[in-house]
């Protein structure tokens, strides 16, 4: 029964609270972590849609705002805290070592005008532009020459199986191996 009526309450906060958007998260997240929803329902996303009538997007975006700005908050270097969600969900999915350091370079961007969630968005995304990405290795062009030759054997393979010569059919097969190896080695020394 404790349970109960700690769902009851929570639900109220959530329920009442959409101005204030840390009560709300702070709210999903004991629900979440203590799975309170588990009597009615199997999963937290069907709580928060069937319950709620909350998508699971905007729910784990409560969530992670909460948690940003909790984090934001624990640290002493911050005088300017954020006023909404909208301020701290760009940096959500940033790395947690870089979303200090972005929130104090939005605040500086915005000067003596006040933080707008644009600005933190664009800042959050200079710093996801400056995360290493792998990119993959450019293939060079095929030898068009080699490249022919090889639906020329295709073909004369095709003409000769028709024809029902098995041993014909290997050689022009051995051919066309031979042919495809070396566009092969072409290809990987020009890679190189």
């Amino acid at each position: 029964m404790a349970e109960g009526r700690e769902l009851e309450q929570l639900e109220m906060v959530i329920k009442s609270g959409w101005t204030n958007f840390l009560a709300v998260g702070h709210a999903l997240i004991s629900i979440q972590q203590g799975r309170l929803y588990r009597d009615k329902f199997e999963t937290f996303e069907a709580y928060c849609r069937d319950q709620l009538e909350m998508s699971r997007t905007h729910a784990y975006n409560l969530i992670g705002s909460t948690e940003v700005y909790d984090e934001l908050s624990a640290n002493a270097d911050i005088v300017v805290k954020p006023k909404n969600e909208f301020q701290v969900r760009s940096l959500i999915s940033l790395p947690k070592e870089k979303r200090l350091a972005a929130w104090k370079l939005a605040l500086k961007q915005a000067g003596e005008k006040p933080l707008t969630a644009l600005v933190v968005r664009q800042v959050a995304t200079a710093y996801k532009a400056k995360t290493p990405k792998l990119t993959a290795k450019k293939t060079p062009p095929i030898d068009s020459v080699k490249l022919q030759s090889v639906f020329t054997l295709l073909n004369e393979v095709e003409k000769i199986a028709k024809v029902g010569d098995k041993a014909a059919t290997l050689r022009a097969l051995k051919r066309l191996r031979n042919c495809l190896e070396s566009l092969a080695e072409s290809q990987n020394g020009a890679a190189s």
